[in-house]
């Protein structure tokens, strides 16, 4: 009954750390994905800006081109800081995820030393217990047979006959009277 409780808990906690595993790994996928699609994202927008405006440089006279080039400056240096400011925040972010997957796989480090631990004490207790049933068993085996030779001598009819030990028998021999020498071994 208690190996029972014990295999399912051990049943549990293997289930729960393999929980714990698969999910560090796909937070850690997901993290992975995200971190390259942003930084395509991140990359890309510069590159797109640029070749957008290209265009309408290209199309618009040197005069338009100069106001162009003066009203996105500010915007592009705009987009230029918040494309910075996500990448920063991006990176505090994945280095949180790595933390937490660090953390995560030190716990289960932890779970699999206490369950070998709880598994090494529950085989040594019912090692020892069973040694200690076998050792009893022989001991209270040899008990009852002490047990039973003794309750047979009070109820036996004995003497000493001399030097010999003679016991009351149903016989026709009187050597002793009612008694026998008990043959020795």
């Amino acid at each position: 009954m208690h190996n029972d409780g014990t295999n399912t808990s051990r049943l549990e906690v293997a289930a729960l750390v393999e929980r714990l595993a698969r999910q560090a790994d796909a937070l850690d996928a997901t993290r992975r994905e995200t971190a390259e699609h942003h930084q395509r994202t991140v990359q890309s927008v510069p590159a797109a800006l640029r070749h957008a405006l290209e265009r309408t440089l290209n199309q618009v006279a040197s005069d338009a081109t100069q106001a162009v080039r003066a009203g996105l400056s500010q915007p592009l240096a705009d987009v230029g800081a918040k494309a910075a400011e996500h990448q920063r925040l991006m990176r505090s972010s994945t280095d949180a995820m790595i933390h937490t997957q660090r953390a995560l796989m030190a716990s289960l480090r932890k779970v699999h030393w206490v369950t070998g631990t709880v598994f090494a004490i529950l085989l040594a207790t019912i090692a020892v217990g069973g040694y200690l049933i076998w050792h009893y068993t022989q001991v209270i085996a040899q008990h009852q047979v002490d047990a039973d030779l003794l309750r047979a001598y009070h109820q036996a009819d004995v003497r000493l006959c001399g030097k010999h030990l003679c016991a009351r028998v149903d016989r026709t021999d009187k050597r002793y009277g009612d008694y026998l020498p008990i043959k020795r071994q």
